[in-house]
């Protein structure tokens, strides 16, 4: 069953005032400098998501006759419950027992600056079953231990762990671009990805890419329409099978770095216990209108220092123009699965946005 869009929602002016700006601020600084001031209203509490969507086409014209249109196919993956249960305590994730089948070239700052590592490992449990690992800003950040960069650094560095088994650490993000057609080793199917990937443990050596977390100069590759389409329109449903969840997603055309305009909600800030924070918020959509979604961010990175300091803030509220990567909550996807018997469960706020900070501009 595929769940009715959530409704995006309306943004009430704030009163005393009569009127009210809800045009959210834009800023060029670099990701310390947050833009802070109560633009939206303090209740951020999601729409719930209810019923069902139903499945009646829209009729068209064409070459004088009328035909209905079909609605895309949900997109239809799977993952284990320990997984979702592992992954929804906290931010970052270490799996073990990681075989690194390939990899990427680094590829160059307006693709994404990154550098992909095909995998598989028993301790993923999923379908489709692939790994992608993605350390972050590799194309401008000089290898750990090294002084400047050098894409021969990381290509050698991959070259030494392809065909071995490491241990990861990183951000599970899940997110179903590429659940097929997936043809060289460093892209299998996947709908799993470790992104970013902030440490990689290899031969009785240890990797750190946790200092290639952060906004730099690319402001992603999805474009502003698109990316705020996502953010409105995205619907999750899961049943549990058995110690499966099975996830059925529909979000129209889907991508991955996008810069958006967020509001954070302070009070909802909380530490996830080892470094990292999540809290509640929304996309702005235009001056009247917002979508919630989940955010987080990553132990040891700027925007992860800086939120921590905004917790401490009186103001209600935190507008930022930021650099985000889309992804599905674990917390959202296991409540869903853990209400199902069977049947699909509609996911109240699916969206969970990885937060990088202002990209500099």
């Amino acid at each position: 069953m595929t769940p009715k869009p959530k409704a995006a929602r309306k943004i009430q002016p704030r009163r005393p005032r009569s009127t009210r700006s809800t045009n959210t601020m834009r800023t060029g600084l670099p990701a310390v400098a947050l833009i802070l001031g109560s633009v939206l209203p303090s209740a951020l509490s999601p729409s719930p998501v209810t019923g069902t969507q139903p499945n009646i086409p829209s009729i068209v014209a064409k070459a004088g006759k009328s035909k209905p249109s079909k609605a895309a196919a949900p997109k239809e993956f799977t993952i284990s419950m320990k997984n979702l249960s592992d992954w929804a305590k906290t931010v970052v994730v270490t799996i073990d027992s990681v075989n690194i089948d390939g990899h990427s070239k680094v590829h160059a700052l307006d693709s994404d600056c990154e550098l992909h590592f095909g995998a598989h490992s028993p301790n993923f449990q999923g379908e489709p079953d692939g790994l992608v690992l993605e350390p972050m800003n590799a194309c401008v950040q000089p290898f750990p231990g090294q002084t400047e960069q050098d894409n021969a650094d990381w290509i050698n560095f991959s070259n030494q762990i392809t065909g071995s088994v490491v241990t990861v650490s990183g951000v599970p993000r899940i997110w179903p671009e590429h659940l097929s057609g997936g043809n060289e080793p460093s892209n299998p199917n996947h709908a799993v990805e470790i992104h970013p990937l902030i440490l990689v443990k290899a031969a009785g050596q240890s990797f750190d890419f946790g200092t290639n977390v952060f906004a730099g100069d690319y402001e992603g590759g999805v474009g502003e329409n698109t990316a705020l389409k996502i953010a409105e329109k995205t619907s999750v449903a899961v049943s549990r099978i058995g110690n499966s969840a099975q996830i059925s997603f529909q979000a129209g055309t889907i991508g991955n770095f996008t810069v958006l305009d967020i509001v954070i909600n302070r009070d909802s800030i909380t530490s996830d216990g080892a470094g990292s924070f999540r809290m509640d918020g929304d996309v702005v959509i235009d001056d009247e209108t917002s979508a919630p979604v989940r955010i987080v961010t990553i132990r040891g990175s700027p925007i992860n220092a800086e939120i921590e300091k905004i917790k401490s803030k009186k103001q209600k509220n935190v507008s930022m123009h930021a650099l985000v990567l889309f992804s599905l909550s674990p917390e959202a996807l296991l409540e869903a699965a853990n209400q199902s018997n069977g049947t699909p469960v509609a996911v109240e706020t699916p969206l969970q946005l990885i937060l990088y900070g202002p990209p500099n501009e």
